[in-house]
C-alpha cells in the first residue's frame, strides 16, 4: 500500500513539472553578430551579419568546417521599421543579444541616425551596451561579407575583436557603445569613432582574401559629425590616448628609416590655463621605448631627442587637421569643462570651445629608451 501511495504521489507531482516543449534549438534561430546602419535615398537601410555557432563548435572540437558569412538586408522609413521589415523576410527568429559590433556608414552619420538607433537600443531588452561601435566609408554589405582567413569565424575578426590587434599595435582606439554614449551626450566632449575599411594584401590558399582594418577616426562634437581623418593624419592621437599599449615610431632621415622604436607605458595629461585672456592647454606625455631596428650609429640621447621632435610634430599635425574641419580632436573643450567650468561657460559657444593654432601651449614629451642595442649607440 505504501509503495502504491509513493507511486501515485510521484505521478501527481510529475504533472506539475514544466517541460521543454517550447524550447528552440540553437540552429533554429538567427543570431545577429554585427549590425550595419546606412542611409540611402531617404531610407534607413539595416544589415545584419549572422554567425553559425554550430560551425564554431565543430571547428574548436577539431572538425574542420568552412565558416560561412550570411548577411540580411532591409530598409524602411526609420531604424525601427527597417528592423520589422527584416523580420518579415527572416526564415527564423532573430536574436539580438549576441550583437558584438554596430557599424555606421558615413551617410548615416551625416543624417544623425545615431540618435535614432540609440532611442531603439534603449528600449529593447535584448540589445546590450557592451558592443563595439564603428564607422566606414566602404559599402556596408561588402564590409559585413568580408570573411576571415584560415576558416576563422568572423567573431575573431578585427570587426568583432578589435582589442586583440590594438594591443599589438595601438593606432586607433576601439570604443564601446556605453562609453560612446557618455561622451556623445556630455557637454563639450569630443567622440572619436573608429572607422574601418576593406584592405587587400592577404591571401587564403593563394586566393585574394581582403581583411578589415581600422584606418582612421570620425570626429563628432556636440552630437554632430565634423568629418573623418585618415590614417596618415591621426598619428598624434595615440600619444594622448590612455589605452595605448604598444605603438611604433619611425625616425626618418632623407625619406629613409634611420631607426624604428616601439613605444609603451605612455602616460599623457592635458592641463588648461588662462593666458592672455583665453584658455591655453599644456600637453605632457611620457613613455618608454625599445629599439628593434637601428640602421645607423646614433647615441641614446640623440635617438630620444629625435623621437621627442617627431612626437611633437605628430601631435600638432593631428591637431591642425582637426582645426581644418572645425573639430576638437583632443577633447580640449571637455578638459576645460571638467577642470574650469566657470571659464568654460565664459568662453564656450554652442557647447564648444573656439580653438585656434595658439590654443596648444607647451608640449612636453619625455622618452626613456630602455633597451635594444644600447651598446651600438655609445
Amino acid at each position: 500500500m505504501k509503495i502504491f501511495r509513493c507511486v501515485l504521489v510521484a505521478i501527481l507531482f510529475s504533472t506539475l513539472l514544466t517541460g521543454c516543449w517550447g524550447a528552440k534549438e540553437i540552429e533554429h534561430m538567427i543570431y545577429a553578430n554585427t549590425v550595419g546602419v546606412d542611409y540611402v535615398k531617404g531610407k534607413v537601410v539595416i544589415y545584419i551579419q549572422m554567425v553559425n555557432f554550430s560551425g564554431i563548435a565543430k571547428k574548436e572540437s577539431g572538425q574542420s568546417q568552412p565558416q560561412k558569412t550570411s548577411v540580411g538586408r532591409a530598409e524602411g522609413d526609420s531604424f525601427d521599421t527597417a528592423i520589422f521589415n527584416l523580420y518579415a523576410s527572416s526564415p527564423q527568429r532573430i536574436i539580438w543579444s549576441n550583437v558584438k559590433t554596430v557599424v555606421f556608414s558615413e551617410a548615416a552619420l551625416k543624417h544623425n541616425l545615431i540618435k535614432e538607433v540609440l532611442e531603439v537600443w534603449d528600449r529593447y531588452y535584448e540589445f546590450r551596451y557592451t558592443v563595439w561601435i564603428m564607422a566606414t566609408k566602404d559599402p556596408l554589405e561588402e564590409v559585413l561579407n568580408t570573411s576571415s582567413i584560415s576558416d576563422l569565424s568572423v567573431i575573431y575578426s578585427q570587426l568583432n575583436s578589435p582589442m586583440r590587434t590594438y594591443e599589438q599595435s595601438s593606432m586607433v582606439a576601439p570604443i564601446y557603445l556605453y562609453k560612446f554614449i557618455w561622451k556623445w551626450k556630455e557637454e563639450g566632449e569630443a567622440v572619436l569613432l573608429p572607422f574601418i575599411r576593406i584592405v587587400k594584401g592577404w591571401t587564403d590558399n593563394q586566393k585574394p582574401s581582403p581583411n578589415i582594418s581600422m584606418s582612421g577616426v570620425c570626429v563628432l562634437n556636440d552630437q554632430k559629425l565634423k568629418g573623418c581623418i585618415d590614417d596618415g593624419d591621426i598619428l598624434g592621437l595615440r600619444w594622448l590616448e590612455r589605452k595605448t599599449k604598444r605603438t611604433p615610431l619611425a625616425i626618418m632621415h632623407h625619406k629613409e628609416v634611420e631607426a624604428m622604436m616601439v613605444m609603451n607605458k605612455i602616460k599623457p595629461s592635458i592641463r588648461p590655463r588662462i593666458s592672455r585672456g583665453k584658455p591655453v592647454f599644456d600637453i605632457k606625455v611620457s613613455m618608454q621605448a625599445t629599439l628593434p631596428q637601428l640602421s645607423t650609429r646614433l647615441h641614446k640621447k640623440k635617438l630620444e631627442l629625435e623621437a621627442i621632435k617627431e612626437i611633437r610634430g605628430q601631435i600638432m599635425k593631428t591637431y591642425q587637421k582637426g582645426l581644418e574641419m572645425d573639430a576638437d580632436v583632443y577633447g580640449l573643450s571637455g578638459v576645460l569643462h571638467r577642470s574650469m567650468p566657470k571659464e568654460w561657460k565664459k568662453w564656450s559657444h554652442n557647447n564648444q570651445l573656439p580653438l585656434d593654432s595658439e590654443s596648444i601651449g607647451q608640449i612636453d614629451v619625455k622618452v626613456n629608451l630602455i633597451s635594444g642595442g644600447i651598446s651600438k649607440m655609445r
